[in-house]
Parts: C-alpha cells; structure tokens; sequence
C-alpha cells in the first residue's frame, strides 16, 4: 500500500485507458472526427473515447488539477486525434514518445512539474493505465506511485473520479 500525501498530478495512459483502440499510432492519415468521440481514419479503422472519458477530464480541469500523458505512441498522430476529439486542451503536459518506458517519460513529467508547481513525490501522482506491465520500473526508477488499473481496479471514469476524490 503506497502512502499517499495528496495527490497532485494526475498520469493518463491513453490505448486502451481514455479510448478504446490499443495503438493510436497504426491509425493512418488522413483522420477524420465523426463525431463528438469519434475518429476515423482512412482505412475505415475507428478509435472512439470511452464512456465519460472527456466528463473525468472536464472535472479535474474545473478542480485546477494538472493531468498529463505518458503514453506509448508516435507523437504526431496522437496530438491529432487528441486535438479532433476536442481534448488536448485538458492536458497540462503531453508525454508521447515512441517506446515503452514509460518511467523516463514519468520523470520528465516530474521535472516539468517542479518547475512549474515545485517539487512531487512519486506518492502524489495518481497514474492510470489499463495495463500494469510498466510498473516494475516505474517503482524502480521513479518509487511507488498511486495506480490504478483501468477497467480492473475500476469500472469506469465517474468511479474514478469518486476514488480520486478520496485522495484529495
């Protein structure tokens, strides 16, 4: 059980976390938003955000919460889709990058974070992800984070936000 200060920063995963494909970046161009949760690219491949994805966004954005990315994808696609879905504007830090170690883009979230709030402690980030296969070096490199494993620990985003809300 981590101890948990308060939690300062939430971490969003965002393949199979905030939306329901599990590799944004085989999408290929030219995309298209068909709706309001919805994109579509030019293989018909279709990527849409899970239920009251962008409400949990919209919550911690009225309660002045800092939200970042760490996700494993190539970063041109991704800000596409996160900007047709009308979402990117939620997001205080976008760390995308191109390979699975997520604790490298974790400390460079923390560096951004000290130097524009000041100094976190692994236990104040809240980092949410549908698979714990990053964990391991996340406690090894970074210390032990609050996690929740989406889909699993929770079943949706209002409970999440509700946990969330718990850490406070």
């Amino acid at each position: 059980m981590v101890y948990v200060l308060k939690v300062k920063l939430v971490v969003l995963d965002l393949d199979g976390t905030l939306w329901d494909h599990m590799d944004a970046s085989s999408l290929l161009e030219p995309l298209e938003a068909i709706d309001h949760n919805t994109v579509v690219d030019s293989k018909g491949e279709v990527l849409r955000l899970y239920p009251n994805a962008r409400w949990f966004l919209e919550k911690l954005w009225e309660l002045g919460l800092p939200v970042a990315i760490a996700s494993w994808n190539y970063p041109d696609i991704t800000v596409k889709i996160l900007e047709l879905l009308d979402v990117k504007k939620y997001f205080s830090y976008l760390g995308i990058e191109p390979h699975p170690h997520k604790y490298k883009v974790l400390l460079k979230i923390m560096d951004w974070y000290k130097h524009k709030y000041g100094y976190i402690q692994s236990s104040e980030i809240l980092y949410v992800d549908d698979r714990r296969m990053h964990l391991k070096e996340i406690h090894k490199y970074i210390g032990q984070v609050v996690f929740i494993q989406m889909w699993k620990d929770l079943p949706g985003f209002r409970e999440l936000y509700e946990y969330m809300l718990t850490l406070l």
